[in-house]
């Protein structure tokens, strides 16, 4: 590939990324807690799953502070401590946690290159958001960043699954977003190579892989 090429390679993949994000920041509507809390679509169900899973797994590392990475409308910040943070992308969205979880912090901010400190959290939440993230990998090398050495992430992402072919059937899952990327677990230990992985694997009948990792401590 000649320079010039490269350089319009980058520049449409710049493009593409800032696409994704508008579509994201400007236009999405999806409410996580709306269609969970009143059965709106069959999606409703793997959704109340996912906040059961969350929950119990967030149970074992009891941590004073946790971020969620892409908190949505807030379906997983509500189970987490009052000392937790929300971030999402999208403004309509941090209005709606901020009026139904006015004992949290909700901040808009993007993923990949968030507002925070290095060594901020004890733990973060990230849950059905690397799949719509146009870097997903620069988007864990900022979780790694912002938790504290010894830091608990923890996750998950639709698995390589034949029933998502089905989504479309769903009135009320978003059916323009950009993409939905579907991950195998192999794929998911790769990414999270800057991790101490202490679990990755199928989750939710096969649906989505959950994953489980700690910020390496560095010795000085």
């Amino acid at each position: 590939m000649v320079r010039g090429d490269a350089s319009d390679a980058v520049k449409g993949q710049d493009d593409w990324s800032r696409s994704v994000k508008a579509y994201y920041r400007d236009i999405e509507t999806y409410d996580w807690v709306d269609v969970a809390d009143h059965i709106r679509g069959p999606e409703a169900i793997f959704h109340r799953a996912r906040q059961r899973l969350i929950r119990k797994v967030v149970s074992q590392f009891p941590h004073a502070s946790y971020l969620d990475a892409g908190c949505g409308t807030g379906l997983i910040l509500r189970d987490l401590p009052p000392t937790s943070i929300g971030l999402d992308l999208n403004p309509r969205n941090i209005d709606l946690v901020r009026q139904r979880l006015p004992q949290h912090v909700a901040i808009v901010g993007d993923i990949e290159g968030m507002p925070f400190n290095s060594s901020s959290f004890d733990g973060a939440v990230c849950t059905e958001v690397l799949e719509h993230v146009p870097n997903p990998v620069l988007a864990l090398i900022e979780l790694n960043r912002v938790l504290k050495p010894g830091g608990v992430l923890i996750g998950t992402v639709p698995a390589r699954s034949p029933i998502w072919r089905l989504r479309f059937l769903s009135s009320t899952c978003p059916h323009d977003e950009p993409f939905h990327h579907q991950y195998s677990a192999s794929q998911i230990v790769n990414m999270l190579e800057s991790f101490k992985i202490l679990t990755v694997r199928y989750v939710l009948l096969g649906t989505n892989v959950l994953f489980i990792a700690r910020k390496t401590v560095t010795l000085g």
